[in-house]
């Protein structure tokens, strides 16, 4: 179907006009007049006529018409060896709206200074410096892409993606419709495109830098870390959720090794790695039972019993992530993440811990973790229980609820820390605690069978030791300080 345009005539009447902003009424009651097709004049409302084709941009800066040529007259000068990556890549391209919605195939060779980060469940993860750095805007006066050169990137490695399915692709796609959103940008990691490892074969994601995984960020400054910046985080992440269910995504593997933070204090949260939990060459079988590929602590009973991922199942994930932000130690860190604990978890079984959660806090986690999914809070909601909670203590609210609860909140874990002898801590204040070793936090395969029906219990009811499953104190080794603080 061709795209709406402006006709000439309409053109040749409003050619000389400056921005919208700046026009006469006279003026604007003849746009009102002659651009009668809502999509365009909120186009040339928003963001003036290309300089170009003289058509309205579709995006600040952004001419799609213009700019899906350009690409596509490019597409003879490269290839990544594999037909799906390529018309993948090409379609992304000639839909572009804007310039954050652009992936593009880059040679492994316009990388340098490549180093390893980190191992996952299905890939591993490299920084390095992109030579040419993403692109921005076209520029008319050079005749191509003005970039950001020399640009920090994560390259995500996947294991046997030699031969990468379309069906996968379309994950990576995901990345990409949430963007549509501008604020999807401020808690989602992009990607910027796609490149190969000459050495294995395998593909790259290559994506925005983040220094560390929220994991790395609660055992590296849980201990200085107060209550007004725990509730940041939280706020964060569900702003991203809402973004990625508001597009009729799900995020199908959301634990905190898939949220990112940028900075020392941790107070920017980022989620990646949207539908990513699975091999990149697995084929799905609409005629086979799918496998189960996640994190165990963090995965919905009901999806652990063979039923679809929904976005509920995402929600169950944010309350397990949530209690994780608000106690520092990983869910389950002390038991094998087995059959047994898939069983118990069906039963009821959710983390627990000695150190005091606000009860305000504690009320949204237990909704989330429901064992019925139709009672947990859409992500909608989920947003605005966090925003009402964060937003007093952003005010300094000292009469409100959450306020009083998070003061409270502190005494009682003062006192039951001061109660306990402590460890001794860490150079860099880390948290010291002891990983049980079959307890994995990197996405596999779960194939578990006959599991029970799910249900919600009482942790005191199930006859599991309060050693194995409760957050010891004593290992947090808590050095306190007031939630209203600033960090260092």
């Amino acid at each position: 179907m061709d795209e709406i345009k402006l006709s000439d005539d309409v053109l040749e009447q409003i050619k000389d006009f400056d921005r919208y902003g700046r026009l006469t009424e006279e003026q604007k009651s003849l746009i009102d007049k002659l651009i009668t097709d809502k999509e365009l004049k909120e186009r040339y409302i928003k963001y003036g006529l290309c300089n170009f084709c003289k058509q309205p941009e579709t995006n600040i800066g952004y001419c799609r018409a213009c700019n899906s040529q350009r690409f596509k007259q490019n597409f003879k000068n490269w290839t990544s060896g594999n037909h799906d990556v390529d018309e993948f890549i090409q379609k992304v391209q000639l839909k572009a709206t804007k310039d954050t919605l652009i992936i593009e195939w880059i040679e492994y060779d316009n990388f340098k200074d490549v180093e390893y980060l980190a191992k996952g469940g299905f890939g591993a993860t490299f920084k390095a410096v992109w030579k040419d750095g993403f692109i921005g805007c076209w520029r008319d006066d050079i005749n191509r892409w003005g970039r950001a050169p020399m640009s920090e990137v994560a390259l995500k490695c996947l294991y046997n993606s030699q031969g990468i399915t379309a069906d996968f692709l379309k994950e990576i796609e995901s990345h990409i419709l949430v963007y549509k959103n501008n604020t999807a940008l401020d808690f989602i990691v992009r990607c910027h495109g796609i490149t190969k490892d000459p050495k294995t074969n395998n593909f790259m994601m290559v994506m925005d830098l983040k220094h560390r995984s929220l994991r790395q960020h609660l055992n590296n400054y849980f201990i200085s870390t107060n209550w007004y910046s725990k509730l940041w985080i939280l706020r964060s992440i569900a702003s991203g959720l809402k973004e990625i269910h508001n597009k009729g995504l799900i995020h199908r593997d959301f634990h905190s090794g898939n949220i990112l933070t940028s900075h020392t204090e941790g107070t920017c949260a980022y989620i990646t790695d949207l539908g990513l939990c699975q091999p990149a060459n697995v084929k799905s079988n609409k005629n086979s039972n799918k496998k189960i590929y996640g994190v165990l602590p963090y995965v919905d009973p009901e999806v652990l019993r063979g039923k679809e991922y929904t976005q509920a199942s995402d929600i169950y994930g944010y309350g397990i992530i949530a209690y994780e932000i608000c106690t520092g130690l990983p869910p389950y860190y002390n038991i094998a993440h087995d059959g047994f604990l898939a069983i118990r978890i069906c039963q009821g079984l959710r983390p627990k811990s000695d150190y005091k959660t606000p009860q305000l806090i504690f009320d949204i986690i237990n909704q989330c973790w429901d064992a019925d999914p139709l009672k947990r809070p859409n992500a909608d909601e989920l947003f605005t229980l966090m925003e009402d909670l964060w937003d007093p203590v952003y005010r300094n609210k000292v009469d409100s609820v959450i306020y009083r609860q998070l003061e409270e909140t502190d005494d009682i874990n003062k006192k039951l820390s001061s109660s306990m002898v402590q460890l001794p801590l860490s150079s860099a204040s880390n948290l010291l605690y002891t990983t049980h070793p079959q307890a994995v936090y990197t996405s596999k395969l779960l194939d578990f069978k006959n599991l029970p029906e799910s249900k919600n219990a009482d942790n005191d009811d199930l006859e599991c030791s309060e050693f194995l499953l409760t957050n010891d104190l004593t290992e947090l080794n808590i050095n306190y300080i007031n939630f209203k603080d600033k960090e260092n």
